[in-house]
C-alpha cells in the first residue's frame, strides 16, 4: 500500500531538488558577472536550504512511520 504522506513528501522533495538544480545551474552562467551573480547566488542558498528542508521532512517521516513509498 502506498503511503499518501510520503508519497506527497517525496514530491515536494523533487520538485524543490529541480529548483535547485535550475537555481545553480543559472548560477553557473552567471560567473564573472558581480551584480546578477550575487543576486542569483542569494537565490540559489535559498533553493539549497528549501531541498534540504524537504528532505528532512521526507527523511523523518520515513523513520516515524517506517514506509517507503
Amino acid at each position: 500500500m502506498v503511503c499518501t504522506t510520503a508519497k506527497t513528501l517525496f514530491d515536494n522533495y523533487a520538485s524543490a531538488a529541480m529548483e535547485h538544480f535550475e537555481a545553480t545551474d543559472k548560477l553557473s552562467g552567471l560567473v564573472g558577472q558581480h551584480g546578477p551573480f550575487e543576486a542569483q547566488k542569494e537565490c540559489t542558498e535559498r533553493t539549497r536550504e528549501k531541498c534540504s528542508a524537504a528532505r528532512s521532512a521526507l527523511e523523518q517521516h520515513w523513520s516515524e512511520h517506517g514506509c517507503r513509498a
